[in-house]
């Protein structure tokens, strides 16, 4: 019993410690998604949007929670999101490129979040039913 205890006290313990990198990762994305025309248009929150994209990248990631490599891609991830111009951006996939396995790897990770991002817009837009515009 104690040692089914010990475990899940780990566990909640490892969970605990990502927590900091999803924020980070919800912050970026927050910042960029509430100027987002499409969001606006369908009267969507842009909270609802990030959680759901922090939620879904997270369970995509390779490991288990509380594997320090996951927070290497959340952290990566956010730094993504926060880049300002594609000067940035190189630097970053750059800075990156040996935790995706190359700078290609870098940019298509990147690219993914698009993806992750389209993909919650979609469940938010059909979860709210249809809208007048």
């Amino acid at each position: 019993m104690k040692g089914k205890f010990s475990l899940v006290l780990v566990l909640a313990l490892l969970a605990a410690c990502a927590g900091k990198e999803q924020s980070d990762l919800r912050e970026a994305l927050l910042a960029k998604l509430q100027d987002d025309s499409d969001l606006k248009d369908y009267n969507l929150d842009p909270g609802e949007i990030a959680d759901c994209v922090v939620n879904d990248l997270t369970d995509d990631l390779p490991g288990f929670p509380g594997d320090p490599r996951r927070k290497q891609y959340l952290t990566a991830y956010a730094r993504f999101y926060s880049v300002k111009g594609s000067g940035d951006f190189e630097k970053v996939a750059e800075e990156y490129k040996d935790l995706f396995g190359s700078v290609k790897a870098a940019h298509q990770a990147a690219l993914r979040m698009t993806d992750y991002i389209m993909t919650c817009m979609g469940q938010a837009i059909e979860r709210s039913g249809p809208t007048e515009r």
